[in-house]
């Protein structure tokens, strides 16, 4: 059970997550059309307007994990908000291509993951912290169904600047909370100066780098199946895309509630190499089923499969991650696993690009080699891992 401390911290960076979740999956399927009618607008500058974002995000991760570990937490996710709340206004007032290149670019700064997450595992006991991240994972997955439903509906009804100015909004009240609700961690004597020259001694730890490159090759494989998989909705099956979302909701949800009892099985029973296994192979059976079955039904397979395996993994992974990292370098730690995802969803977007070209089967075979090579290195590690907490 979470202590009442524990509850009021949960809820605070669970509200400042999904707040700028909101903002993201909010645009998502609405933006792109929305800048290529603005003034100056080209393709290419299309395209930059919609990805700046999670370039400064890859950018700003590990920089701003380094300044929470030094000068506190709620600092520097205080400063990445005003960054994302200030962008947010921006994009709503902008007029043309270049006002909104500049926009996204400063929202991207606001790259407050690593700290937001550092801050939940200084607050929140060890042996609640898996249960912690799969609440917010859960959140995390029900804004995502919710705005892939609604985003359309609110465009349509209210325009784009009425989305950037409700991420604003929401940011606002979500920073403030933080600010009067959460307290700062407690300082102790550390026991490991934060510096930047500490990301080598990260980047040797294999235990960190086997959960950053598996949360770079969770996200390469999300964005690269979301770059292929509706086109071949609407082309081969003429599914319509105002229509998508009734497939995608009931499936997010399914496996939103699969991952409730996987989590408490992977916390409580001690089991966390049983579900993030299952997690991999279950993925790789997606890929393997669409090219099995090769029909709409193999669609629904690859996702359902897909995002059962995704939400077994979501809320154990930044949890390991926070057990097997130095709580003195905790914010790099998870700067660089951020990082790693940020960088996993543009080889995905790459990827997709090219698997257009060639069809979804380059698309199936290729991630499925992925997803087997994946989980070999994931059983291997796995079965010599020993948890240390920090």
């Amino acid at each position: 059970m979470f202590t009442p401390q524990e509850k009021k911290t949960l809820a605070g960076i669970t509200f400042a997550v999904v707040a700028r979740m909101l903002g993201l999956f909010l645009l998502l399927p609405v933006l792109a059309p929305y800048v290529k009618s603005l003034e100056g607008s080209s393709p290419v500058l299309t395209g930059i307007a919609v990805g700046v974002y999670g370039l400064t995000q890859a950018l700003l991760q590990i920089p701003f994990g380094y300044l929470s570990d030094r000068y506190g937490r709620k600092p520097v996710i205080t400063f990445g908000f005003l960054a994302y709340i200030l962008g947010s206004v921006l994009g709503g007032l902008a007029g043309n291509i270049w006002s909104m290149i500049a926009a996204r670019f400063i929202q991207g700064a606001g790259a407050i993951s690593s700290a937001a997450v550092s801050l939940a595992a200084d607050l929140i006991r060890e042996e609640v912290r898996t249960r912690a991240f799969a609440h917010i994972g859960a959140s995390v997955g029900m804004v995502f169904a919710f705005s892939i439903t609604v985003a359309p509906i609110i465009a349509g009804k209210f325009g784009v600047p009425f989305i950037f100015y409700l991420t604003a909004v929401l940011s606002t009240a979500a920073m403030l909370y933080i600010l009067l609700f959460i307290p700062e961690p407690s300082r102790h004597q550390k026991e490991i100066e934060p510096s930047l020259g500490r990301i080598g001694q990260i980047l040797r730890d294999r235990n960190q780098v086997m959960l950053d490159l598996s949360v770079g090759v969770l996200h390469a494989l999300l964005v690269s199946i979301f770059t292929v998989i509706p086109i071949e909705l609407i082309e081969r099956y003429r599914f319509p895309k105002p229509e998508h979302w009734k497939l995608y909701l009931p499936i997010i949800l399914f496996s939103i509630a699969v991952m409730v009892p996987s989590t408490i099985l992977a916390e409580k029973k001690g089991r966390i190499r049983e579900v993030f296994l299952a997690g991999v192979i279950l993925i790789a059976l997606g890929f393997l089923s669409h090219i099995i079955v090769g029909n709409f039904l193999g669609v629904v397979l690859l996702l359902t499969l897909y995002f059962v395996g995704f939400h077994l993994l979501e809320p154990i992974m930044p949890s390991l991650l926070t057990k097997l990292s130095h709580r003195d370098t905790r914010g790099m730690s998870v700067g660089v696993y951020n990082t790693s995802q940020f960088v996993g969803a543009f080889v995905g977007g790459a990827m997709g690009g090219l698997f257009l070209k060639f069809g979804t089967t380059y698309m199936l075979v290729t991630n499925l080699f992925l997803s087997v090579v994946w989980l070999l290195l994931v059983y291997g590690w796995l079965s010599g891992m020993k948890v240390e907490s920090g």
